[in-house]
C-alpha cells in the first residue's frame, strides 16, 4: 500500500508542531462552586473593540490575527495609562504568541505589565499564571513553578487555580517527575474540574494522558486521549481534537489494540485533511497505513487505501 503523497505540504502553509497547549483568555468570566471571578470593568470602546476582535480570531484558531489585535489593545491601554487593561491585553496576547513560537516576545509583554504596581490582585494572578506558561515554553520549569506559587498565594478563582495546576503539572513532567505531576493535578477535586470550561477539562484529560503515557500505561493513556478528543470536539477546537485522536491511535497501537489504533488514526487523518492541515494529515495517514498492514484486516486495509487515493487525487493538478 502506498503512503500518502508528501507533496500535499506544498499548497498549505501549515505548522505541524504537535500539541498546541493553549491557555485561558485573561478576560474569561466563569463562576464555579465557592469561587468568584471578578468581572472586568473596561469601558473604553477602542480597547474593547480590539479585545473582542482578538478573542474572535483566537476562537477561530487564527492566533496570528488575534495576537495583532491584542497588540493594538496593549497600545490603547498604554495610551489610557490603564494598568489592568494592559495586563489583560498582555495575558491574552501571550497565549496567542506561544503557539506561534514567540515565547520571548510573550515574556517581555507579561513582564511589562507585571512591573506596574497598580495592577489589581486579580489581574496580577492572571499575569503570573501566564508567566508560568511562558517559562514552560522556554523550557524553564523552575521559573514556572515559582510563578505558580506566587499566583496561588493570591487566592485566584477556580478557573485560574486549574490553569496553575496544569502549569505546575507540566513543569514537573519537564523535570521528569511524573508522580509530582499527577499530584499537582489533584490540587483541585474532580467535582471542580467537571464544572470548568470544556477546554480546561480537555487540557486536564490531556495532561493525565501524557502522564499515563510517560508511565507506559498505554491503554490508560489511549482512553484519556479519547476523552480529550471528545472534550475538544465539544469545545469546538477541531485541530486539538484531531491531535488527540492521533495520540489515542499511537497509544492503542502501543497497547496492542491495533484495530482501535487504525480507527483513531483514520479519523484523525480525515479531520486534519478537512481542516487543511496537510502535514499532520499525512503523518496520521502514514501511521494508519502502517497499522492497517499489521492488522491484516481486508476491510480496514481497503478503507485506508481509499483514503490514500483520496489524498493523492486531491494533489493532482486540475485537468
Amino acid at each position: 500500500m502506498k503512503r500518502a503523497n508528501a507533496n500535499m505540504n506544498g499548497r498549505n502553509n501549515v505548522r505541524a508542531n504537535g500539541w498546541r497547549r493553549t491557555g485561558l483568555l485573561g478576560i474569561l468570566i466563569l463562576a464555579c462552586a465557592g469561587c468568584a471571578t471578578p468581572t472586568p470593568q473596561f469601558t473604553d470602546e477602542e480597547w474593547v473593540s480590539h479585545t473582542t476582535t482578538g478573542r474572535g480570531s483566537r476562537a477561530r484558531g487564527d492566533e496570528r490575527r488575534a495576537a495583532d489585535a491584542f497588540a493594538r489593545a496593549q497600545q490603547r491601554a498604554r495610551a489610557l495609562d490603564d494598568a489592568d487593561a494592559l495586563a489583560v491585553s498582555a495575558v491574552n496576547r501571550a497565549y496567542c504568541l506561544l503557539p506561534l513560537g514567540r515565547a520571548s516576545e510573550a515574556r517581555a509583554d507579561v513582564a511589562e505589565a507585571l512591573s506596574d504596581a497598580r495592577v489589581s490582585t486579580a489581574r496580577r494572578a492572571e499575569l503570573l499564571a501566564a508567566a508560568a506558561r511562558v517559562e514552560l515554553a522556554l523550557n524553564q520549569p523552575d521559573a514556572a513553578l515559582t510563578f505558580c506559587t506566587d499566583a496561588a498565594a493570591l487566592q485566584p478563582p477556580c478557573v485560574l487555580q486549574a490553569q496553575l495546576a496544569l502549569n505546575e503539572s507540566a513543569a514537573w513532567m519537564t523535570k521528569k517527575d511524573n508522580s509530582a505531576a499527577a499530584k499537582a493535578l489533584s490540587a483541585l477535586p474532580p467535582k471542580i474540574w467537571a464544572q470548568l470550561p470544556e477546554s480546561v477539562q480537555a487540557e486536564h484529560a490531556l495532561r493525565r494522558g501524557e502522564i499515563a503515557e510517560a508511565d507506559e500505561k498505554f491503554a490508560d493513556a489511549a482512553v484519556l486521549y479519547d476523552e480529550t478528543a471528545a472534550l475538544w470536539k465539544s469545545a469546538g477546537r477541531l485541530p486539538e481534537m484531531a491531535r488527540a485522536l492521533q495520540a489515542a491511535g499511537r497509544q492503542y497501537r502501543a497497547a496492542g489494540d491495533t484495530a482501535s489504533a487504525c480507527d483513531r488514526l483514520y479519523r484523525a487523518a480525515q479531520s486534519f485533511r478537512a481542516q487543511g492541515l496537510a502535514a499532520e494529515a499525512i503523518a496520521a495517514l502514514d501511521a494508519g497505513v502502517s497499522c492497517a498492514e499489521v492488522l491484516k484486516d481486508d476491510a480496514t486495509s481497503r478503507r485506508m487505501a481509499e483514503l490514500v487515493v483520496t489524498f493523492q487525487q486531491a494533489e493532482r493538478p486540475n485537468e
